[in-house]
């Protein structure tokens, strides 16, 4: 109980932030940037102390990467998703063509991240349904930075529509994912579980242009580099994210105090 402790008070209360997963959730997108062989071997502390991996989550073709795992003292599952590390990942991120989403009429989604989340999705779901078997009640988290946030944003929709319900999803840094009816697609089904978490002014977030693209809802914007964060209203809240013309990289890599992209620190962050 004493960890429960901890993630409670690391960060201020907020009216509609669920901070506990969160904080959770954020040190997974940190982790998953740690050298994928190396996933299922690690000791994982601090805030994910006591967590078992069980699935590395591997597409050599789409370069797509994370895991899966449980957390007893926070009764949760977690499906992290790493984000761009290679120059396939960055490829797929640029290709900003438009597929059509099979799950709902008129919604579309960016090619290149359905296309590699497809890719690995039958392997997540099966991992999820058989943890779920075995830990009914526990909340089941699925999460990702930049790339993995978009990758994050696909499976938590496919996993509530396969039948899952108890699905929360964070993502940190994410990029648009679909048009329009895509994104009220989404909020129809995910609703106040979903968590769009953006940095001042991180480039990512306005990728690709809002001509066609989207955001989903419920953002939650870290204004500047303090552990702070407004809920943001709609999708595109001009108070936001969205006010900002001129963005930066750097505020793409740090997310509420804790470095992203960089697999080095990601593993010491994380070993006992």
């Amino acid at each position: 109980m004493r960890l429960v402790a901890l993630l409670v008070s690391l960060f201020p209360s907020a009216s509609a932030y669920e901070w506990f997963y969160g904080n959770v959730t954020l040190f997974h997108s940190e982790s998953s940037y740690c050298d994928v062989d190396n996933y299922l071997m690690r000791n994982y502390s601090g805030p994910l102390s006591g967590f078992i991996p069980t699935v590395s989550i591997k597409d050599k073709l789409h370069d797509t990467h994370g895991y899966i795992g449980y957390q007893p003292i926070t009764q949760s599952i977690a499906v992290a998703f790493r984000g761009s590390e290679s120059v396939s990942n960055w490829l797929s991120d640029l290709n900003a063509v438009m597929t059509d989403y099979p799950n709902c009429q008129g919604c579309q989604v960016h090619k290149g991240f359905y296309t590699a989340e497809q890719a690995v999705f039958l392997q997540v779901k099966n991992e999820v349904d058989r943890l779920l078997s075995k830990y009914p009640d526990y909340q089941v988290l699925v999460t990702g930075h930049s790339l993995g946030a978009a990758l994050a944003t696909l499976t938590a929709v496919d996993l509530r529509s396969e039948g899952i319900d108890n699905v929360n999803m964070f993502s940190y840094g994410s990029p648009r994912v679909g048009n329009t009816a895509f994104a009220n697609f989404y909020s129809s089904l995910l609703g106040n579980n979903t968590n769009r978490i953006t940095h001042h002014k991180d480039i990512v977030p306005h990728t690709p242009m809002h001509e066609r693209f989207t955001h989903i809802s419920r953002e939650y914007y870290q204004p500047n580099d303090s552990v702070t964060l407004i809920e943001c209203n709609g999708n595109e809240d001009p108070k936001c994210s969205y006010q900002w013309h001129i963005t930066s990289v750097d505020d793409h890599l740090k997310y509420l105090g804790l470095a992203m992209g960089n697999s080095e620190s990601a593993c010491i962050q994380v070993l006992k």
